[in-house]
């Protein structure tokens, strides 16, 4: 079954507020007759779609405006989604009427919770998307940013300090291109969450740690959707080149 599929018996059919209310009055509009997908699994996608562009223009929001920088990086992370124009069109919606809505996003937090079941993987891809956009401007986050962040490492249930090492460096945005900068020593130890004083033991049990967060067999366990994997493998290679770089910088074996 795919991972959509899987929802529908998470309590997605009963998740409400503006967020859903607007998700189910579009999916008659939106689902397409033509696509072999179960109805109940594009609804479960189409509300993800509405939670994350939700999210997504109050944190871009909370610096006090929206840029078109930040605009641009939202509507590349359609790209990567590949949204049809319609969904495409939905997605536009849900995050012009978030940017008035005063609803907290506190309650869409809880909500796309619930939707996700916690699986982490999605939980790190999601509130890596909101981070995505907010740095888009090259500027430092302010602090409404920061605690909204955090706020949705704490609802999604992540490690605590996900956002804190993101901020330092550990989160590897998507390759462009096939072309990355290398990661310089001191983005290396914050890529694994570590300082500089760590131990070479300490070094290795990180490193396996934050692999396994991503492992490949893992995650086709899980039969997620493609974007997810894409994420993953993304976290997958920093990890990597971050492991790479703190063993030659030590001459570890």
């Amino acid at each position: 079954m795919n991972w959509w599929g899987k929802l529908i018996g998470t309590g997605v059919g009963m998740l409400g507020g503006p967020v859903g209310a607007l998700a189910g009055a579009a999916l008659g509009h939106l689902y397409d007759k033509d696509d072999p997908t179960p109805q109940n699994e594009q609804k479960a996608r189409i509300l993800y779609l509405a939670y994350f562009f939700s999210c997504a223009a109050k944190v871009a929001k909370a610096d006090g405006g929206i840029s078109s920088v930040e605009i641009g990086a939202t509507e590349s992370i359609m790209d990567r989604m590949g949204l049809n124009e319609k969904t495409r069109e939905f997605a536009k919606n849900v995050f012009r009427k978030a940017k008035a809505s005063r609803r907290s996003i506190d309650e869409d937090l809880k909500e796309v919770g619930r939707l996700i079941g916690y699986e982490p993987t999605v939980s790190l891809s999601f509130l890596g998307g909101l981070f995505e956009i907010v740095r888009s401007n090259g500027e430092k986050l302010n602090e409404m940013q920061v605690r909204y962040l955090l706020r949705g490492e704490e609802r999604l249930k992540l490690p605590p300090g996900t956002i804190r090492t993101w901020i330092r460096g550990g989160y590897a945005p998507p390759l462009q291109d096939g072309n990355e900068d290398s990661l310089s020593l001191e983005e290396a130890y914050d890529a694994l969450g570590l300082s500089a004083s760590a131990s070479d033991k300490e070094v290795k049990a990180a490193y396996r740690a934050r692999a396994a967060e991503f492992h490949p067999d893992k995650l086709k366990s899980k039969n997620l959707p493609d974007q997810f994997i894409a994420f993953a493998n993304d976290q997958l290679a920093r990890i990597n080149e971050a492991h790479q770089v703190i063993r030659t910088a030590r001459g570890m074996k």
